[in-house]
């Protein structure tokens, strides 16, 4: 039982009880801060210049490379060396912490760093309102986005192009990070005709196109968002190859003539009723024996983690559009096998993100009328 007066209980004994137990809430109640200084270590070139400087820096010489001085700069150090980003020796001189330094240097580290950009103009906005989302049983979030009410974000973006362009950079990198686990399936699979169902920029049917010369693709996507995908895919020279049609999704049919649907960071936005619809439409679409595809981050069948993966709920729960959460693995093959698929496959990614594919094929027939 808490003590009426909190000063009565900070004697020596419950001091040393309670101490490891702050020190873990403290950082979590500080997090804010540690990712501001983790963002603001990726925006000023800090990480990149020490990890270029093999014997270290001091102080004036990182100012100098970055642009910051006195009090600013010695902030700005201190916090990163607070969360084990940068190290400082006896001698003054910081470096690049030994385990992050892979990572900056890898290809991977612009992807990152617009992760780190989306994270900041979209999660960090929107999730500061998770608990009301809770309490409320609704996005609350989505009201820090300027837009109607009723819009989802992807509507509310598609009128501001800075935000449109960190999203869709975001998405694109994040889609890369994963995406090899992805692309590796489709190559084995080898579909000659693909529909990608919330295609976006058409990162996805870029890379398929690729690798498999011989393939055809229809990507699906909000009318006011399919001027980016065509815009990517004719920069690749992919017209010929590649058709972006304008839809609601959830009042028109897909298209037919596909052997394979792929939904790519879809699923992962809409309720357990929407994705059931999704699934009986695609089921519409396909013949017997086509391919389903659906890649996304995923939480264990336990639902305790992976970490990535449960804190990425907390930007479905509170911001997109109402439904939508990082589900587990055995909720889209439940869904699967209520819509006439079957012969599981899963296959994980083996990147730091919680990525992961599930290939179905259609087993069984769905009703018509169960689309609608």
């Amino acid at each position: 039982m808490n003590a009426a007066n909190p000063e009565d209980a900070a004697g020596p004994e419950s001091r040393r009880l309670e101490r490891p137990a702050f020190d873990i809430l403290g950082r979590l109640a500080f997090a804010a801060a540690a990712f501001q200084t983790l963002r603001a270590a990726c925006e000023t070139g800090l990480l990149e210049r020490l990890v270029e400087a093999s014997d270290g820096l001091d102080r004036d010489g990182i100012g100098e490379r970055i642009g910051l001085r006195g009090r600013w700069l010695d902030t700005l150090l201190t916090a990163a060396a607070a969360t084990e980003l940068i190290r400082r020796d006896s001698a003054g001189r910081y470096r690049i912490a030994e385990e992050i330094a892979p990572a900056v240097r890898s290809v991977e580290w612009p992807l990152f760093t617009a992760t780190v950009a989306f994270e900041h103009n979209f999660s960090y906005r929107g999730i500061s309102l998770f608990t009301e989302s809770l309490v409320r049983e609704t996005n609350a979030g989505i009201e820090q986005f300027p837009g109607s009410a009723g819009e989802s974000l992807y509507v509310r973006y598609s009128s501001h192009p800075q935000l449109r362009q960190v999203f869709y950079t975001y998405m694109r990198a994040w889609s890369r990070i994963g995406g090899p686990v992805l692309w590796d399936a489709l190559a084995e699979i080898a579909p000659t005709r693909m529909l990608d169902v919330g295609g976006g920029d058409g990162v996805h049917a870029i890379a398929a196109t690729s690798r498999l010369p011989d393939l055809e693709v229809t990507v699906l996507d909000l009318p006011e968002n399919v001027e980016v995908s065509r815009a990517r895919i004719a920069e690749q020279g992919l017209e010929d190859r590649i058709c972006v049609i304008g839809c609601d999704i959830f009042a028109e049919p897909f298209p037919e003539g596909h052997d394979l649907v792929l939904f790519a960071h879809q699923l992962v936005i809409w309720s357990e009723e929407e994705n059931l619809a999704l699934l009986r439409r695609t089921n519409i679409a396909l013949p017997l024996g086509g391919t389903i595809v659906i890649f996304s981050s995923m939480t264990e069948d336990t639902e305790d983690g992976p970490f990535i993966a449960a804190m990425a709920s907390l930007y479905h729960a509170a911001i997109p559009v109402e439904g939508g959460r990082i589900y587990p693995w055995k909720s889209y093959e439940g869904w699967l096998t209520a819509t006439g698929f079957g012969e599981f496959q899963r296959i994980r990614s083996d990147t730091w993100t919680p990525h992961g594919v599930i290939v179905a094929r259609k087993v069984a027939e769905v009703p018509t009328d169960a689309a609608e």
